[in-house]
């Protein structure tokens, strides 16, 4: 028999309006601590079952509370590697590029783990059921290739015009060498924005999306060696 039957119609249960300005997962672990109060004043049991449901449930909200603080230090982390990639490759210091990559991974693979972590917490709070999660939609990722670079003009192009003396010749040298410098440095810096770009998206719509997130790590890659192509091939024409 159940003794010291706590009054489950009790005034504190009902809904207070502060709540909506709280953090929906704060609300949740408040009202889940006021039915464990409640919970441990049954004998017997009734009370030791309710009380290893609620602290399960519990552990479950904590787990929910952790993925969320890592996809927060994702985003941060995710921001802050951009900003390196920017800085490298405009500075065309490629050394430590290939490692921000690797971080990118490594954070993209922390994430994964995480996520699945957050799969079986919503399971135990009956959230999300076999077959039932919805994966938020992303726009594909963007993909950049050489085709879609602006052309290096050539002396040999059938545009330019017959040389009627050596200096013409000299001076078409001259301004198809000064076009050529140009054009390297849009193609680098439009492979550079390219790269930069992906990685931020990836930030901003969140690394929680592992087929995006991998999506976005292998063009970047491939992105990467075309802006190193592209360097190679600027600074042979400068020899």
């Amino acid at each position: 028999m159940l003794q010291n039957s706590p009054d489950w119609t009790n005034e504190a249960w009902d809904a207070d309006p502060a709540d909506e300005a709280r953090d929906p997962l704060e609300v949740a672990r408040l009202h889940v601590r006021g039915v464990l109060d409640h919970a441990r004043m049954l004998d017997g049991e009734p009370g030791e079952l309710i009380d290893l449901a609620i602290r399960t449930t519990q552990r479950a909200f904590d787990e929910i509370g952790t993925c969320n603080a890592l996809l927060d230090e994702a985003s941060d982390r995710g921001a802050a590697i951009a900003e390196d990639l920017l800085a490298h490759l405009t500075a065309e210091n490629a050394g430590p590029v290939t490692g921000l990559f690797d971080a990118l991974d490594a954070l993209t693979a922390e994430v994964a783990a995480s996520e699945a972590n957050r799969r079986v917490a919503n399971r135990i709070l009956g959230q999300d059921g076999p077959g039932d999660a919805v994966e938020e939609e992303h726009p594909p990722v963007p993909r950049l290739t050489a085709g879609d670079l602006p052309r290096v003009p050539s002396l040999y192009d059938s545009e330019q015009p017959g040389y009627g003396s050596l200096t013409d010749m000299l001076d078409v040298r001259e301004r198809t060498a000064a076009q050529r410098a140009g054009i390297h440095a849009r193609r680098v810096g439009q492979v550079t924005t390219h790269i930069v770009d992906a990685v931020t998206r990836l930030t901003d719509l969140s690394f929680s999306d592992e087929r995006f997130a991998r999506e976005t790590l292998t063009e970047v890659r491939r992105a990467y060696a075309l802006w190193h192509d592209c360097v190679t091939e600027r600074r042979q024409d400068l020899e």
